[in-house]
């Protein structure tokens, strides 16, 4: 059912590794292309959100936003929580090794912070726009928002933001209409934003643009480090486990003719199965032994 889209995302995986091997700096400029495509929805919400009513703000910059996501399927550019479940399906299915996923991720985080943090230069030596004016409260305040919350927090928002994101670039890629990918990344993009789920690509455009300008004693690089790991983390487990995984798990296909890393999650998950069952038996032959002890005792109560 899912073998296809797969199997298409497992053979990009192959290609962008084999890019980075040959030509590093030209996946470097992909990377950061992505991390730019990326900020630049960042400075229109925001841009946008200064200035509506905070009642709808949520959703002004909600459907703003999928010009990110549009801009790096259709431009074409290397983003890392794209990669996090391009990779691994490449490496379930035998195409990648693990050193090249690992190196891929890496590649491609640093690569978009690089863009996010050369568009947020240019964005400042140009003025700022309004948003260093009428929509510096409302940067600062979520920046100081972001770097604020706890440990848990950020993982599980980043988590539950990622599979958004991946589910936007998985339902796109099962599609050939242009304007049904549209609307489909659109939507995964207004859930994302308009609920507050922390996306460590946009988040580094939102740091490096509210550091540039006036900001409070609340926004500090140490923040930006401590949101980014927490962030980068929880983005890597819905990329790679909830989507990769997930859909991988769910496809017998792949399933029935997997690579070795895969074969080696097959075991260590049929073990798990194995070791239930054989609770589930102890626990019911323990429950027939207690059901025979309470019989007994009420038979010589009775006597």
């Amino acid at each position: 059912m899912y073998l296809e889209t797969i199997d298409l995302f497992a053979d990009m995986a192959r290609k962008k590794v084999n890019l980075l091997k040959d030509h590093p700096l030209s996946f470097y400029i992909g990377a950061l292309m992505a991390g730019a495509y990326v900020g630049m929805g960042i400075l229109l919400i925001f841009t946008l959100g200064g200035s509506v009513d905070p009642s709808i703000r949520p959703l002004v910059m909600g459907t703003t936003f999928g010009i990110a996501l549009i801009l790096v399927v259709f431009a074409g550019s290397e983003l890392f929580t794209g990669h996090t479940m391009y990779m691994t399906l490449g490496w379930l299915r035998g195409v990648i090794g693990s050193n090249d996923l690992f190196k891929a991720w890496g590649a491609s985080w640093l690569g978009n912070l690089a863009g996010a943090a050369l568009l947020a230069l240019l964005f400042a030596a140009g003025g700022g726009g309004t948003l260093f004016s009428t929509g510096a409260d409302l940067l600062n305040t979520v920046a100081s928002a972001k770097m604020a919350k706890s440990p848990i927090e950020l993982f599980s928002l980043a988590i539950l933001c990622n599979w958004l994101v991946c589910l936007a670039l998985w339902t796109s890629a099962r599609t050939e209409n242009d304007a049904a990918k549209c609307i489909l990344i659109f939507w995964c993009l207004l859930a994302f934003i308009a609920t507050g789920f922390e996306h460590s690509v946009a988040n580094m455009t939102v740091f490096a643009v509210a550091l540039l300008g006036e900001h409070p004693e609340t926004v500090s690089i140490g923040g930006m480090v401590y949101n980014l790991f927490w962030v980068t983390l929880g983005n890597t487990v819905a990329g790679a486990l909830f989507m990769a995984i997930g859909y991988w798990a769910a496809t017998p296909e792949a399933l029935s003719d997997p690579s070795e890393p895969a074969k080696k999650l097959k075991v260590i998950a049929g073990g798990g199965a194995s070791m239930a069952l054989t609770a589930t038996r102890k626990t019911q032959k323990l429950g027939i032994q207690l059901v025979g002890i309470i019989q007994n005792q009420r038979r010589n109560r009775k006597e």
